[in-house]
């Protein structure tokens, strides 16, 4: 494993503040798979309109080389895959506050949407940040483009602090999917400054010279604005491609927002490796079965 970068000062490091840490997950580890972006085939087929390939997943056929050689591509990080029920951007939150209330004597616990110690989640989803910079497949001074669909916020912030306090050239996108741009920037102050609280004066020896201020996180419109909660036409549809195609399901009110950004971003941009966080929600299908019914049938697949 690569050692954790020496910090200013000679003294705390990010795998200080990780290791000190007591977790849920017993290990941050999680799958990372490479997705082609290929030109569809299937008529007619606007400009915009992809077909997918998984190449993580994908037979091996010709070395390796094929219809995806020299292909756009972008890496998904599977946290969809940690717990059939609980898991992506909630597990990495609770990694380390479900541990905080255990100790003090919390025997059940309800969630309600971004109601969450924020120092706590930011620092589950730092320790994400220092797994993947582990892996053979990341290089610290490689240009990373990390992309994330945003509820609260609090994933895309943990995830830009994690790359400032590893001194990482890692640019961090969130689609806004719930709130106003005003309102995510004023959280990602409130979260940034609560974390820098906590930490005390460790926090400017952990960020060195990397310190940027209050903004870290490039906050973005989805390509197509919504109220929260809507889904348009086709995208079902185009979830169901996606999952056919590449087996990773998507849903499209969160995730398929950070699908299409990742998509667009290596499209445009084949020097920068892009890299999208699968942030979960697979208990959301229930609901979705529940009020989009004829596209969960099997008569309306045929």
């Amino acid at each position: 494993m690569r050692p954790s970068p020496a910090l200013a000062g000679g003294g705390r490091t990010v795998a200080n503040l990780l290791s000190a840490t007591e977790w849920m997950l017993p290990s941050p580890a999680t799958q990372v798979h490479t997705i082609s972006v290929l030109p569809s085939h299937s008529p007619p087929s606007p400009p915009h309109h992809f077909a997918f390939s998984n190449l993580t997943t994908a037979p091996k056929r010709n070395g390796g080389k094929g219809e995806e050689e020299g292909r756009p591509r972008f890496e998904v990080v599977r946290d969809d895959l940690l717990h059939p029920l609980a898991n992506g951007n909630k597990a990495r939150k609770l990694d380390a506050l479900l541990p905080l209330l255990r100790r003090r004597g919390a025997t059940d616990v309800v969630t309600c949407g971004g109601c969450q110690s924020a120092h706590a989640a930011a620092t589950g989803v730092i320790r994400l940040v220092e797994y993947l910079y582990n892996l053979s497949s990341f290089h610290k001074h490689e240009n990373v483009h990390v992309v994330v669909d945003a509820g609260t916020g609090t994933t895309a912030v943990g995830l830009a602090l994690g790359a400032v306090c590893l001194g990482l050239h890692w640019r961090v996108t969130a689609v806004m999917l719930a709130d106003t741009l005003e309102r995510y920037k004023e959280r990602e102050k409130s979260l940034i400054s609560d974390f820098k609280k906590l930490c005390h004066n460790n926090y400017h020896e952990m960020v060195g010279e990397n310190d940027i201020g209050d903004s870290l996180v490039e906050w973005v419109e989805r390509f197509s604005p919504r109220r929260f909660g809507k889904v348009l036409n086709g995208e079902i549809a185009l979830c169901r491609q996606i999952a056919q195609q590449t087996g990773i399901l998507l849903d499209p009110m969160y995730t398929l927002a950070g699908w299409e950004q990742a998509v667009d971003l290596c499209v445009g941009d084949s020097r920068t490796k892009v890299v999208m966080i699968h942030t979960g929600g697979t208990l959301g299908f229930c609901g979705l079965a529940q009020r989009y019914s004829s596209h969960f049938t099997s008569d309306e697949q045929t």
